[in-house]
């Protein structure tokens, strides 16, 4: 135990996000006692951390975010969150079933320190996060794996990722302009861009059926 205490620096803390509380509840457990981490937080979402941290001296925020953080559930806000947590030297290990396929490379564009898949070998998680906190990559053979399995996704705009959400889940297009804010045919242009986009990388996607498809398989949809 002492070896794998010295991957992760001394004292450093950790902060556990993860919708699941047996798994979070686990994740915790482990990073404490096998990698010697303080686990300073535990939680659903990374905005309760975000809420956590703003009432704390920054000498207390954690070093280290484990957290799930794929699924349709992202949203906007908490990928910002993200993005401030590692402009704020949090570094980020995402610890996840990597499912759906699709959703995974979003997730890496939004900027992360390491990867570890949900069926990796404990061992391989602590052996990750001694290596995020080292300031090296980490990217376990699994879930390399399964990015490499990844379909390939088109590169949407904010609003041409709004629109084919709600376009996905069988919402008409002139409720969708009003909840984007823009004028129904302007919110058409965006859903054929997005049908555009999709076909230009080998993967049509003309009717509503075959977009929402897609959605899922993107992980913008269940």
């Amino acid at each position: 135990m002492a070896a794998r205490r010295s991957t992760a620096a001394k004292a450093r803390r950790v902060a556990v996000v993860e919708p699941h509380v047996l798994q979070r509840n686990r994740t915790a457990e482990l990073l404490h006692r096998d990698a010697g981490l303080d686990v300073v937080f535990a939680g659903e979402s990374v905005l309760s951390l975000m809420a956590w941290m703003s009432a704390r001296e920054r000498s207390g925020w954690p070093h280290l975010l484990v957290t799930e953080l794929l699924g349709p559930g992202l949203g906007a806000r908490d990928r910002a969150a993200v993005c401030a947590l590692r402009e704020a030297g949090v570094r980020v290990l995402l610890m996840s079933s990597l499912h759906p396929r699709g959703a995974t490379q979003r997730i890496l564009d939004e900027g992360v320190d390491g990867v570890v898949s949900k069926v990796d070998e404990e061992v391989e998680l602590v052996r990750a996060v001694g290596r995020v906190l080292a300031g090296e990559p980490a990217i376990t053979d699994r879930a390399l794996a399964a990015l490499r399995m990844a379909p390939t996704a088109p590169r949407l705009s904010e609003q041409e990722t709004k629109v084919l959400e709600f376009y996905a889940v069988g919402q008409p297009i002139d409720d969708i302009a009003a909840q984007i804010g823009v004028r129904p045919d302007t919110a058409r242009k965006y859903l054929s861009r997005v049908k555009e986009k999709y076909v230009a990388i080998g993967r049509p996607a003309k009717t509503r059926l075959d977009l929402a498809r897609r959605a899922h398989e993107d992980g913008l949809v269940e």
